[in-house]
């Protein structure tokens, strides 16, 4: 019997399971107090004054956060990657929140395919021409992951069930996140060195950007799938 083949075919079923195992018996544990952080300033500002004193362990408890609010999709994220900003600076609280995204995505990617969930048949997505092939899969699950406003946090659910491979899938829903990430952990740490006002306008922007995105997302997607038919057209029609 091939062991080796066994435990690469099992490893992350088995990582995602206990990964996610933890976060309900802590999620469980202390839910009153991360519902208090996530929409509570007071509460807030105790966590971060906790994570700030902690070292490692705080770092760690920031992180087990982080995975939480991704993997209950419905939590709120902004605040997470604000008080990252603020903790960590611009790029080490975007560093931070890519690997929570990266092992959240993970975990649940594995744990819903264990579950049962398999790739739609090709044959199925036939009458649907932008999930014809797994190119064009990647290239709108990346938009979905890049446009202010989509539910990204929901889509790392849907992964087991599109013709992407996992590795694909993760690396696209965590670096296509990094645009509207990144303005937050901006914004987090204009706040920490008292630029309030910088803070305020990006956080302001961002979330004009957003709602417009949310509001026209159609109209945006079925744009630029447009554009990319065009391109293609007149690619092949060169060949």
């Amino acid at each position: 019997m091939d062991t080796s083949g066994i435990y690469k075919k099992y490893a992350g079923t088995v990582l995602g399971a206990a990964l996610l195992l933890a976060l309900a018996v802590f999620g469980i544990t202390y839910r009153n107090e991360i519902w208090a952080v996530l929409t509570q300033q007071d509460a807030r500002d105790a966590f971060i004054a906790f994570v700030h004193d902690s070292g490692f362990l705080g770092l760690l408890a920031f992180l087990g956060l982080q995975v939480l609010q991704v993997v209950v999709a419905v939590l709120p994220g902004e605040p997470v990657e604000l008080m990252a900003g603020l903790l960590y600076g611009t790029w080490g609280g975007l560093a931070l929140c890519l690997l929570g995204v990266g092992l959240s995505s993970a975990a649940v990617y594995y744990c819903v395919r264990a579950a049962g969930a398999r790739a739609i048949d090709a044959s199925v997505l036939a009458k649907y021409h932008f999930l014809r092939d797994e190119a064009h899969v990647k290239f709108f699950l990346f938009l979905l992951f890049f446009i202010p406003g989509t539910p990204k946090d929901v889509l790392i659910y849907l992964g087991p069930f599109l013709p992407v491979r996992p590795h694909a899938f993760f690396l696209i829903s965590t670096l296509a996140r990094i645009p509207s990430v990144i303005t937050s952990t901006f914004a987090g740490s204009q706040f920490a060195e008292g630029s309030w006002d910088v803070s305020l306008v990006v956080f302001l922007a961002t979330g004009a950007v957003a709602g417009l995105c949310v509001i026209f997302q159609d109209r945006i997607l079925a744009g630029i799938a447009a554009l990319k038919g065009k391109f293609s057209l007149e690619k092949h029609g060169d060949l």
